[in-house]
């Protein structure tokens, strides 16, 4: 009956059936009904009338210790939906405060920590702190700070997730795919393979596409290991078709790395394109297998061709931009570049690596630094846009505040293009010890970096 109410936006009369409905439901069951009810009042079309009706409503149940939490989160949510932000948030504050018998409030909490003002960070972690069991809550904030690029505090989410809830499949892969991005090989496929031990616990659909998902990893750690056939083993394990353009680029990376690059093109060329966006990404992957082969005027060439067909691809044009700085074609990197940024204002990586571009080949070092700075206001913590700063920190002269940013940026990102940067500045702090410690662990993480070999040579070091 209050369905059909609401269907009929009949909202102002639902208040007496909706004080029936939570009269007459169990104990047990009464904390889901408020989340739902929460939800489905924030969704209708009447936001003042659906307000009233949650504030008549809540009232009783939120002077209940076992239903306190999910009554306030029920009604913070409609007090936003109605626009009262300075309400629905005081509501949230009140729901994070009370002992929650279901995770509505602290969703809500990590909803809110993207909201504009957003909600304090400190009060999540408040909240995970003396409610440790809220794990779908902890879920959601690991997840939150996947999307800001801050992998190292996520990845101490996910360490207290596979701890706390050892058998639980989903955290342990996306701590493996932390760990992969981190370059720990072996930390990595450890909990790939947990994860395939326990995704069986999961609906089929969540099993195939976090089994592809592990498979994948794990078959990258074997490629970067050398070990080429166990890397064709893991993608073999892939069933079905969905990620059919995501296996065959992988396959097409390994026949590169074995000198078959005609092949490894044919392969991409010929994966049929199901969805929109294939073609770019068969584009994309096919110029990165060029690049890899050092064969950079044909992959800008590709690209080219890829641009007149999508003009304005950012991330064509970005690629496009990259492999022409590299080819030494500098005036058409900016040109291309600052079209990008003109169309897309709010693109950080458009900024950086202009910014970054010009601190390393020119004197025109204070404009490169206000590109940089622009990039990291529009992705804050992002660790390579912040490796770009520690950068031209040290382009400046600023030896000291370059060591600091650059560490701020390893720490967020075992990267080798990052530890040599670091290396560098150490090396000219009169620090060489530490520095080469720096260069051996760039080295360790990916022996052919060019950043790393150029820095080696140019110092005269033998690693």
């Amino acid at each position: 009956m209050l369905q059909v109410m609401l269907s009929l936006n009949q909202v102002e009369n639902s208040a007496n059936t909706l004080e029936e409905l939570l009269d007459v439901t169990p104990d047990a069951e009464r904390n889901d009904l408020i989340d739902l009810v929460g939800q489905t009042y924030a969704r209708v079309s009447d936001r003042e009338a659906a307000l009233r009706v949650m504030v008549q409503t809540m009232r009783l149940w939120q002077r209940n210790s076992g239903t306190a939490s999910s009554a306030w989160a029920a009604l913070a949510r409609v007090r936003l939906a109605a626009g009262q932000a300075a309400e629905g948030r005081f509501a949230a504050e009140q729901a994070l405060g009370t002992e929650p018998t279901t995770p509505s409030a602290g969703l809500l909490a990590v909803e809110l920590l993207e909201a504009s003002p957003a909600l304090e960070e400190s009060k999540v972690q408040r909240f995970l702190a003396q409610f440790p069991s809220q794990h779908v809550v902890r879920m959601a904030y690991a997840r939150y700070l996947l999307g800001a690029n801050r992998w190292e505090d996520a990845e101490k989410q996910l360490s207290i997730l596979t701890v706390s809830q050892a058998s639980v499949a989903e955290p342990w892969l996306m701590l493996g795919a932390l760990q992969l991005q981190n370059a720990r090989l072996d930390e990595a496929e450890k909990s790939l393979k947990r994860f395939l031990t326990l995704s069986t616990e999961l609906d089929s659909e969540r099993q195939d596409r976090g089994n592809a998902q592990a498979y994948i990893s794990l078959s990258q750690i074997a490629e970067q290991r050398q070990q080429l056939q166990e890397a064709k083993e893991w993608l073999d394990k892939v069933a079905g078709t969905e990620d059919l353009l995501r296996i065959q680029i992988r396959r097409a990376s390994l026949l590169a790395r074995e000198g078959k690059l005609d092949e490894a093109r044919a392969l991409i060329r010929d994966t049929p394109e199901r969805q929109p966006g294939d073609g770019k990404t068969k584009a994309l992957a096919e110029a990165q297998l060029l690049k890899d082969a050092g064969q950079l005027g044909p992959a800008f060439e590709l690209l080219s061709k890829a641009s007149e067909t999508a003009p304005d691809d950012t991330d064509v044009l970005y690629e496009k931009a990259m492999l022409a700085d590299k080819l030494g074609r500098f005036d058409d990197m900016e040109r291309i570049l600052r079209g990008l940024i003109r169309t897309n204002p709010d693109n950080p990586h458009a900024y950086n690596a202009l910014g970054y571009s010009m601190a390393d080949r020119s004197d025109r070092l204070p404009e490169a630094r206000a590109l940089i700075v622009k990039a990291l206001e529009l992705a804050p913590g992002d660790p390579f846009i912040t490796d770009s700063l520690g950068w031209v920190e040290f382009r400046m002269g600023k030896l000291t505040e370059a060591e600091r940013v650059l560490r701020q940026a390893l720490a967020t990102r075992a990267d080798a293009e990052i530890a040599t940067h670091l290396g560098e500045v150490l090396w000219n702090l009169g620090r060489q010890d530490e520095a080469l410690t720096l260069f051996r662990q760039a080295q360790n993480l990916q022996p052919t970096n060019d950043t790393l070999r150029e820095t080696l040579r140019r110092l005269g070091i033998s690693l």
